[in-house]
């Protein structure tokens, strides 16, 4: 029971989290807000919730089918090591500057706010879900000790 709502809500949950967490990450440092402007302004906030949204979407959509690759490999394998999350997370926004971009690389804060965004993507991932990836499959199956039998003497 624990596996199944495990994949349905803590690892959708995860995901979307990830992707809100790297939007934010993309969005605040290019985010300049007028003098006068902010939260006393409503289509300045309308604008901005509609922009952290939209871009959550894209990188939802963007990255749904390596990450679901990396996450069935996780869980499958038991693979919760934080290192390897961060590492996917690097992979990623290489992979990412290298298919959007080719050689034309943009500005180095455009670099920079891909890779902070990936690391941001794969470190919430991490805590929401993929701290405990495999877990599931630990708890199935006779456990150690009544699998072998003790020798009393």
């Amino acid at each position: 029971m624990t596996a199944v709502l495990r994949f349905l809500f803590v690892i959708p949950f995860g995901f979307v989290a990830a992707c809100m967490t790297a939007a934010f990450a993309m969005l605040w440092p290019f985010l300049n807000v007028p003098a006068g402007m902010g939260a006393s302004d409503p289509v300045f906030l309308f604008h901005t919730v509609v922009a952290f949204l939209a871009q959550s979407a894209q990188i939802g959509s963007v990255v749904l089918l390596p990450w679901a690759l990396f996450m069935v490999a996780s869980e499958l394998f038991g693979l919760s090591s934080i290192l390897l999350h961060l590492a996917a997370g690097l992979i990623g926004a290489g992979a990412i500057l290298v298919t959007a971009y080719g050689n034309d690389l943009p500005h180095a804060s455009v670099q920079t706010a891909i890779v902070v965004a990936a690391l941001s993507f794969t470190l919430i991932y991490w805590i929401v879900a993929g701290r405990s990836a495999g877990r599931w499959r630990r708890g199935s199956g006779p456990t150690a000790s009544a699998a072998e039998p003790t020798i009393k003497g």
